[in-house]
């Protein structure tokens, strides 16, 4: 365990409020999806593209399948080399690729389609964790597009999986998307490679649903023809029209939540950068769901947000659509008075961890009181200043409740955290950047 030596409340004595300005990491989702957009256009010039743990897996990985891509202060894809699907590597037959995603389900689902759509025979394997979370409803889609798909592991619909990749016919198809709106992006992005493009009609709940209109920006700024009806439930994406681009990657709103989370807690004024209030990031929801608690937030420049707390009551949010709010908002909601609730949980078990259990297990160490059933959690005990100073929490491997522990100790006094390096996730510099912004 290591400790989180933050500054915090200690007995009825209030942290001094935050006064600060932080630039932030740019968008994991935007730098994901323009990594593969721009293997599928045969080249591109990413501008601040994310380093992180993430972003790199998906680099590497795009690298051992065959694209050059070329590392400075931007990324540059070029096309996939000729002969690339005859590489091996150690222990495979020759012609087999073996790549390696760690815990990332958003570049496993995203690779899936793609390698599926170009020559060549790959393993997509991960951590034992990844080897958990789903993939069933993309395997069982990119078969009824002609993929041919092998499981190699010992849970169904999981990886790790043999692909023979090949150009897919395309046409129409339908997706319960289930668990995970990632499902629907990994075809969206392939669909420019498929012989008659992609007619993808989408049923049942459709989770995460900001994070699709991500993905058609990305295609769109490449030149990809998508159409879609006003309930994103119908989707046509053309065959090829993709050409190499060049793309600058805008500020992370999933990393600025911890912020906000901060002058929620405790009160202040901080100014996050580049980022913009209209983004289309779903992230940016945790401005309107906490200013009904009482948070400030305004476009002060162009590219600043300024965002001002403290919180002061209690507030309830839906967060089907942005589930990656959870643990900032949980830690919020248990430094607030009671009634605070949160609904559209029940996929958050399929996350890095299952961040339900997870937060609700450190939440309530720390003296929150919590009702949960599973798709709900309501609070409705608050968590006491400074009482639980020094106690235990876990991050279970998952950055972002690492995080939100962080905004937990703002009213809980400082924590033993036992992992605080797995925010380099998806951003590497949250410890160093969180310490500036409390002095």
């Amino acid at each position: 365990m290591q400790p989180l030596n933050l500054p915090g409340p200690l007995g009825d004595q209030r942290l001094g409020e935050v006064c600060a300005s932080v630039e932030l990491p740019s968008s994991k989702s935007l730098t994901n999806r323009a990594l593969v957009v721009a293997a599928v256009a045969g080249g591109g010039c990413i501008d601040r593209a994310l380093d992180c743990e993430d972003t790199s897996l998906l680099i590497d990985a795009l690298g051992a399948a065959g694209w050059s891509i070329t590392r400075s202060s931007q990324i540059v894809l070029g096309a996939r080399g000729a002969g690339a699907d005859r590489r091996g590597v150690a222990g495979q037959a020759a012609d087999i690729i073996e790549v390696h995603l760690g815990n990332s389900g958003t570049g496993a689902r995203f690779l899936l389609s793609l390698l599926a759509a170009v020559p060549g025979r790959f393993v997509v394997t991960g951590t034992s964790r990844l080897q958990e979370r789903p993939m069933g409803p993309l395997l069982e889609a990119l078969e009824r597009l002609g993929a041919q798909v092998e499981a190699r592991g010992s849970a169904r619909g999981c990886l790790p999986v043999l692909i023979r990749g090949g150009q897919l016919a395309g046409g129409s198809i339908e997706l319960r998307p289930e668990t995970s709106s990632q499902f629907v992006s990994s075809l969206l992005l392939a669909a420019p490679l498929m012989r008659d493009g992609l007619r993808l009609t989408l049923t049942g709940a459709v989770p995460s649903r900001p994070y699709l209109d991500l993905t058609e920006d990305v295609l769109v700024s490449f030149g990809a023809t998508v159409e879609r009806d006003a309930e994103g439930r119908q989707w046509r994406v053309a065959s090829g029209g993709l050409r190499p681009t060049r793309i600058a990657i805008e500020g992370d709103w999933s990393a600025a939540a911890f912020f906000a989370g901060a002058v929620a807690v405790a009160g202040g004024t901080v100014a996050l950068e580049p980022l913009k209030l209209s983004s289309r990031q779903g992230d940016r929801a945790v401005c309107s769901i906490l200013e009904g608690a009482g948070l400030r937030a305004f476009q002060c420049r162009p590219d600043v947000v300024e965002l001002s707390g403290p919180a002061v009551r209690p507030f309830e949010a839906d967060l089907g659509d942005t589930p990656d709010l959870f643990p900032v908002l949980a830690a919020v909601a248990a430094c607030l008075p009671p009634g605070s609730r949160l609904s559209g949980l029940q996929n958050l078990r399929h996350k890095e961890s299952d961040r339900l259990s997870v937060m609700v297990d450190n939440l309530s160490r720390l003296g929150a009181g919590l009702d949960v059933d599973g798709r709900t959690m309501t609070t409705v005990r608050q968590m006491p200043h400074g009482q639980a100073a020094g106690a235990q929490v876990e991050a279970a491997g998952d950055h972002r409740i690492a995080m939100a522990m962080a905004v937990a100790a703002l009213r809980a006094g400082p924590l033993e955290l036992d992992d605080p390096t797995c925010v380099g996730k998806s951003y590497p510099g949250f410890w160093e950047a969180w310490e500036r912004a409390l002095r």
